[in-house]
């Protein structure tokens, strides 16, 4: 595919006004980028290849959740997926399925509705934007292969000690008074850790012991066995 700077000026240009301009013009804003979008052929056969095989309803659903009081939307790391998703999303924007500022205080809440907006823009909109003008230039290819890590291994008696502590905190977390579907996000997370230290891998323990820490914390669930918890990987992880 040939470069074309007039149709990546144009569409920064769409985006800018959207950014920039005042929340009552953001249908007419929303609509010149959907015009750019269908007005050059870069950006049609661009669209047309992120959506060989798309399943709209299914990624709109994986890429939105909710985790205990608070709506999530997460943008898929494939970056086709992402373009594919995403250009869904103003199409139904555009056509009043959807209303992009509720959802944009929805999943990206903060003082002002304006605010909302303009971390909507930056976590779903800026990220669309600079894939879609990248496989204008570059053309679209499947994702490279990621840059393999060093995993770092946890002490193999790590998942022993805490054995009896996931057993404990998922028994409170069952017949805790949260309701059903909280209940099930904590019993999912609990068994994403144990997995976590059963692989050994120490980034990933990290990572997912931070956020579910969290969660009980704000839920004020299973605090003596947290606390133990943090006690153990700080003693078998403090080297790492």
């Amino acid at each position: 595919m040939q470069n074309n700077g007039e149709c990546i000026q144009a569409l920064t240009s769409a985006f800018d006004d959207l950014r920039t301009g005042n929340t009552l013009n953001l249908d007419k804003n929303l609509r010149s980028i959907l015009k750019c979008l269908v007005y050059y052929p870069e950006f049609r056969k661009v669209l047309e290849q992120c959506n060989r095989n798309f399943n709209y309803d299914y990624e709109k659903g994986r890429s939105t959740g909710k985790l205990g009081n608070s709506y999530v939307f997460r943008l898929p790391k494939n970056k086709k997926t992402m373009v594919a998703l995403v250009a869904g999303m103003l199409v139904e924007f555009d056509a009043g399925d959807m209303d992009i500022v509720t959802f944009a205080c929805k999943y990206y809440p903060s003082t002002t509705r304006s605010d909302s907006f303009a971390a909507f823009y930056s976590a779903v909109l800026e990220p669309f934007k600079f894939a879609v003008c990248a496989f204008v230039r570059d053309g679209v290819s499947d994702e490279p292969t990621p840059v393999k890590r060093e995993v770092a291994l946890a002490n193999d008696g790590l998942s022993k000690q805490t054995e009896s502590l996931l057993v404990e905190m998922t028994k409170i977390v069952k017949e805790s008074d949260l309701d059903s579907a909280e209940r099930e996000e904590f019993t999912v997370m609990l068994e994403g850790f144990a997995a976590a230290l059963d692989s050994r891998d120490v980034l990933m323990i990290k990572a997912i012991w931070y956020g579910l820490s969290r969660a009980l914390g704000f839920r004020r669930l299973c605090t003596r066995e947290a606390s133990r918890m943090q006690e153990l990987l700080n003693m078998y992880l403090l080297s790492k």
